[in-house]
């Protein structure tokens, strides 16, 4: 059986890219992600908003549940209502989301007849300032919040 090696020369007809084309696909590349990246760092800031807000309407539903049973929002003690896992123990079945971790959640007011909730962020995360409050007669605030109006709620 012969084997039959060929080597032949590039022709003038193929050829590879310019170096101003390489520059003009670099420009582009470059206008592209100059407009994506903003955009998506303003996505990622309100989804973790979102993410608190959720899961402060869904802790107002624990509590607006155990009131229906019981007439009188559950009180929690000092060292509980301060702090995330507290707040999971004493009401069994609600759990921040994962996307929340950029929050803690606490009791600000805690009566039998009356709360405010606020997830607040945490240190050294990008929602460090943040603040949102959610109240048994449902006023929802923010304060501080990146890309997102003081007082606004997504």
């Amino acid at each position: 059986m012969k084997s039959v090696t060929s080597l032949t020369a590039v022709s003038s007809t193929q050829r590879g890219f310019t170096l101003v084309e390489i520059l003009i696909g670099v420009a582009i590349a470059g206008v592209l992600a100059a407009i994506a990246i903003p955009a998506y760092t303003t996505f990622i800031y309100k989804s973790d908003v979102r993410a608190a807000q959720s899961d402060l309407l869904s802790l107002s539903l624990k509590l607006e549940s155990r009131y229906q049973r019981t007439l009188a929002y559950p009180i929690l003690a000092d060292d509980k209502k301060d702090n995330t896992d507290g707040i999971k123990e004493k009401l069994e079945g609600w759990s921040p989301n994962s996307n929340s971790r950029d929050f803690n959640f606490k009791f600000e007011e805690n009566t039998e007849s009356t709360y405010k909730i606020t997830a607040e962020g945490k240190a050294g995360s990008r929602q460090k300032d943040c603040k949102i409050s959610l109240t048994h007669n449902n006023e929802r605030t923010t304060s501080n919040c990146k890309y997102l109006d003081d007082g606004k709620w997504l």
